[in-house]
């Protein structure tokens, strides 16, 4: 294909495919904006720019997001530059996370070009920003729960929503080996890579994630947090300890109290000792109530969950390069909590108050996984 016949997208095909799915479901653009992410896997597109992908299809549902010829703006790269950024890709992908603001920093020409342009470029070059290992899918018995919930959840005055927590625990490995220590670096480099779109690269080194056993791997290191007007707070379990109803309940009345910061219902999952007999006494004790109707399977509520993502990003950004004990690790851990609560404090706070927009994404995919 000449340069002369290329097409650029603003959103790509599949963007635009996911566009189309949701119209079929009578989603607004702005309900629809909410949900697609870019090729960043972070930020979304605007209202207008699904509005005017929404009116190219209802002018010709077969469009695929491919700009009429001439129409686009002069190409700002030469062949040499898109072969200097393609050609970074495949020699860097499994040394660094390798993303657009990545490149734009490592060639001095790329920072006067926008982040769509070089996205352009390297989708050009057949290359799409695609996770290495996809989220596992809601099991069919849950489905109705979830789709209960949500029902009720947009019913809920936003003030009420405002006064939620949301608590769980997560483990972190230490390394013993060189080997598991590989794994970890590996996992570092995060679970997007730029692949070919044809997928057939998947299989090469530098395109796979971690040993499917790595959470298998390691000295644990268990914690339990909670979610709270946009701070998350943590404690760490001693060593050898494994949450159990006793420890849960004397945890609640150590720490909740403080922790709420006046919200007065929780989230939490269903394992049977975080809603044993103690643990519903600790939580009266407290003064918190669990929301209602909360359905199974259904992490992707649980804003903590996306808390702890943000903590994993911090600290795979602070992993030093050999072995670590368990004191080291820990005072990185909490050093990388106060990061967070310090400089993704906007994002904290999104995610302890956007449920509503949860639920939307879960309606329209029917009760699916939602990317939360």
């Amino acid at each position: 294909m000449s340069d002369e016949e290329q097409s650029t997208y603003q959103l790509n095909p599949f963007q635009v495919g996911q566009v189309l799915a949701h119209m079929h479901h009578k989603l607004a653009a702005l309900q629809i904006s909410r949900i697609i992410f870019k090729s960043d896997g972070k930020s979304r597109f605007t209202e207008t720019a699904i509005k005017n992908c929404m009116d190219a299809l209802n002018s010709d549902p077969a469009w695929k997001g491919q700009r009429k010829k001439g129409s686009g703006a002069p190409r700002k790269t030469t062949k040499a530059q898109d072969r200097q950024i393609e050609q970074a890709i495949y020699k860097y992908r499994g040394q660094f996370k390798v993303t657009v603001p990545w490149l734009k920093k490592r060639y001095v020409w790329a920072r006067q070009l926008g982040n769509s342009a070089v996205e352009e470029r390297l989708r050009d070059a057949g290359l799409e920003y695609l996770r290495r290992r996809r989220k596992f899918k809601v099991e069919e018995a849950y489905v109705p729960e979830r789709l209960e919930y949500c029902s009720s959840v947009k019913r809920k005055r936003q003030a009420t929503l405002d006064s939620w927590a949301f608590t769980d625990g997560t483990v972190f490995y230490l390394d013993r080996t060189s080997e598991e220590n590989e794994h970890t670096q590996r996992a570092a480099l995060g679970s997007m890579v730029w692949r070919k779109a044809d997928g057939t690269d998947a299989l090469y080194a530098d395109c796979v994630g971690p040993s499917s056993y790595k959470k298998a791997q390691g000295q644990p290191v268990r914690i339990w947090g909670m979610l709270a007007n946009g701070t998350l707070k943590i404690a760490v379990l001693d060593a050898g300890e494994v949450m159990n109803s006793q420890l849960y309940s004397d945890l609640v009345d150590e720490k909740f109290e403080a922790w709420l910061e006046g919200c007065e219902y929780l989230v939490q999952d269903f394992e049977a000792c975080l809603r044993s007999e103690e643990a519903l006494a600790a939580f009266r004790r407290v003064g918190v109530e669990l929301v209602q109707n909360y359905p199974r399977s259904s992490q992707d509520f649980n804003a903590i969950e996306n808390a702890w993502d943000l903590l994993r990003r911090r600290l795979d950004t602070t992993l030093p390069r050999g072995l670590e004990d368990r004191d080291s690790f820990i005072a990185r851990l909490k050093e990388s909590v106060r990061f967070v609560n310090r400089h993704r404090k906007n994002r904290l706070e999104e995610l302890s108050r956007n449920q509503k927009v949860r639920c939307l994404e879960c309606e329209s995919l029917e009760g699916g996984r939602t990317s939360w």
